[in-house]
């Protein structure tokens, strides 16, 4: 049965077309849109199973070197590890003196730079810069370093598929969703945790969370961790040895207590790492020797307290396991390790030595989590280890979706997902609203960049205005007669006319009103009036935006730096520049 066409003017009917009736079912998915996604697709599966491999290879990289270390007897004698520490330090200072004029890095690259990339560089990283920092943080693992392997793990998925994206056709958009996939695929062969990897690239790295970027993350993510599956890889291991009993109704608030303790904890980690650096500064401690006084601190630190050197991952399982009738680790031997381990890791992060943060909030939030449960016997011990861990980490990585699905997927065990969902949204919520959303947009914030400004507002902020002058700007000279100018001038009737002095610099401006009623054989110099407002061609879009808001006139000229007039800039251009960030950014 054929289908009546409306016509323009006819009522539109609201009745259901038969189940038999042919419907017309409207224009085919474009090929434009759909190649795309494919094309992502299948690079995602390629990214996450390069990273998988890469992952396994770090580990094995600096797990070798340290078993190296520990056969030969070096990390048996405090102060062997202290000259270790050092030692390193004074290398890593010195590489970053040089690599500072060569490729600007002044201190190693983690996850911020990564999240920097992808909000304003179009996800283009420093190759060089990331493999290099990638390199230095295998040598401090080898070393014992108090330090993380995950952001090292995040830096190399971000590296690898930055690296990637070069090699294929692509625009900013799709180089991001690739970031995005390295990322993912990181935290899912680190973890053993594909929803938790899938979560965290959209949660931490791209900020947001689009169905064009899902498919190929996923796939990315579930590659990976196929590939760490296959060879039976096993990175963290979360096992709880008995069930945990049902939750009580008065374990909440418990809960969000432990939850407000690890946002003291994480913000007192996040001050340390932030503020170090300047008070290093204050002290005048040259850069290249920051990261040799970091590691002599921590060394120090380690001598006194051995149980906090390296990742501790075991340790923190020894926490995890232990039987409360008889302890391994004491309340007393718990906070000390706590203690030992933020400091010493402060004290690396903070002076530039190389090394990630997460592993770290990981084992203090655990013993800190521990002794909390030593405290509370009511609550069930593995929990509130679980809690403490959770809470803190998510609020100094800030990601308490990934987190919870992290502690979930590796414990399998529903009751421990939802106490420590209590304690991250406790924690996140206070630390959010009086110190920043993560270590990393903090570290960010202190490089100038606001990523919680708009991003049509950030894309304008990274543009010049010069950027939108058109070449081949003729500037009116102030000897050029009225008549001249009205005959030769492209300048509309209703604009003002800037003019220059011999030397190209800017003189002033002459209404179009005053322009048309001056004698023909007047020089427009003598029309000229200052200009209350004038723009440099290095301010960036959005300044320039932002100060003709309220100001009259439709054109408005800009300056170089010797002051000389290199062209005009019209409010209908600034709108154009508005819509164009808005496609970019959508």
């Amino acid at each position: 049965m054929m289908r009546p066409t409306l016509e323009p003017d006819a009522p539109i009917s609201t009745e259901m077309p038969e189940l038999n009736e042919e419907v017309n079912p409207g224009p085919k998915p474009s090929a434009r849109r759909v190649g795309p996604i494919f094309r992502l697709s299948l690079a995602s599966l390629v990214i996450g199973v390069i990273v998988a491999y890469g992952a396994w290879g770090f580990r094995a990289v600096f797990g070798t070197g340290g078993n190296w270390l520990r056969n030969t007897g070096w990390l048996v004698e405090g102060w062997i590890e202290v000259a270790l520490l050092g030692g390193s330090g004074l290398v890593f200072g010195l590489l970053l003196l040089v690599t500072g004029k060569t490729l600007g890095m002044r201190r190693f690259y983690t996850p911020a730079h990564v999240i920097v990339a992808s909000a304003e560089r179009g996800a283009k990283l420093n190759l060089r810069a990331s493999f290099l920092t990638i390199f230095a943080d295998a040598v401090a693992l080898s070393l014992q370093a108090p330090v993380g392997r995950y952001g090292p793990t995040v830096m190399l998925g971000a590296a690898i598929s930055s690296g990637f994206s070069r090699l294929v056709p692509s625009d900013d958009a799709s180089r991001r969703v690739m970031l995005g996939c390295g990322v993912a695929a990181a935290i899912s062969a680190s973890f053993n945790a594909p929803i938790a990897g899938v979560i965290f690239a959209h949660e931490v790295m791209l900020g947001h969370f689009k169905l064009r970027a899902f498919a190929p993350i996923t796939l990315a993510s579930v590659s990976a961790v196929a590939i760490t599956r296959f060879h039976e890889v096993e990175y963290v291991t979360l096992k709880l040895f008995a069930i945990p009993r049902e939750l009580q109704l008065w374990d909440y608030p418990l809960f969000v207590l432990l939850g407000i303790i690890s946002a003291a904890l994480a913000t007192g980690y996040m001050i340390g790492i932030v503020k170090l650096p300047s008070w290093s500064h204050k002290l005048k401690i040259p850069r290249c020797l920051q990261p040799t006084l970091g590691g002599i601190i921590a060394g120090l630190i380690l001598w006194l307290t051995p149980l906090a050197a390296g990742l501790g991952d075991d340790v923190i399982q020894v926490i995890l396991e232990q039987d409360l009738e008889r302890p391994s680790y004491s309340l007393t031997l718990l906070l000390v390790l706590a203690a030992s381990k933020f400091l010493a890791s402060i004290a690396c992060l903070g002076l530039r030595y190389p090394g990630g943060a997460f592993m770290p909030a990981m084992f203090f939030g655990a013993a800190v989590g521990g002794a909390f449960g030593m405290l509370f016997p009511s609550l069930d011990y593995q929990i509130a280890v679980l809690v403490g861990m959770g809470a803190t980490v998510s609020a100094v990585v800030g990601a308490p979706l990934a987190v919870i699905l992290i502690v979930f997927e590796l414990t399998e065990n529903y009751l421990a997902a939802t106490a420590v969902m209590v304690g991250v949204v406790a924690s996140n919520a206070l630390v959010t609203r009086f110190y920043s959303r993560s270590l990393f947009h903090r570290t960010i914030r202190g490089w100038g960049v606001d990523l919680e400004s708009p991003a049509e507002q950030r894309w304008l902020q990274s543009r010049p205005i010069g950027s939108l002058l058109k070449d081949g700007f003729d500037p009116v000279r102030s000897d050029q007669l009225v008549s001249e100018v009205l005959a030769t001038s492209d300048t509309h009737h209703h604009e003002e006319t800037f003019v220059a002095d011999d030397e190209g610099q800017l003189i002033g401006k002459v209404p179009p009103m005053r322009l048309s009623t001056a004698l023909s054989s007047e020089p427009v110099g003598s029309l000229a009036i200052p200009c209350e407002t004038v723009f440099t061609n290095t301010d960036s879009v959005w300044e320039v935006f932002e100060k003709v808001r309220g100001v009259e006139g439709l054109v408005f000229p800009v300056i170089g730096d010797r002051k000389e007039l290199v062209g005009v800039i019209r409010r209908e251009e600034l709108v154009e520049a508005y819509r164009e960030a808005v496609e970019q950014t959508r």
